[in-house]
């Protein structure tokens, strides 16, 4: 699953080892760091250079679930872009996703 949402960029499948872990991963580890603070959980973000996501953390699944469906709950905004509108680096790679599928569309 990959989610795009105000706090970040996230990409989370099952743990390996565990099937009641989610591995969430990033690109950026303000992303995880961001999340964990929104949703009281403690940032055991691992650092791993050199990789497609370079900052990764499991969560258990039902806290990964509610994490989720809190995100979809709390939509405010009419216009996603414009809500992450930033100028960050971050900004850039959601246009940058934005108009790669846009290109690719039906």
């Amino acid at each position: 699953m990959w989610l795009f949402c105000k706090h970040g960029f996230f990409s989370a499948v099952q743990n390996f080892n565990d099937s009641n872990l989610i591995h969430v991963r990033a690109r950026f580890k303000g992303d995880l760091e961001r999340l964990c603070k929104t949703y009281q959980v403690e940032p055991k973000v691992v650092g791993i250079p050199n990789t497609d996501y370079p900052f990764r953390m499991d969560f258990e699944r039902a806290k990964w679930a509610e994490i989720v469906r809190s995100e979809a709950e709390s939509i405010d905004y009419e216009n996603f872009k414009n809500a992450v509108h930033d100028g960050t680096l971050r900004d850039s790679a959601y246009m940058g996703v934005w108009n790669v599928m846009r290109r690719f569309q039906d």
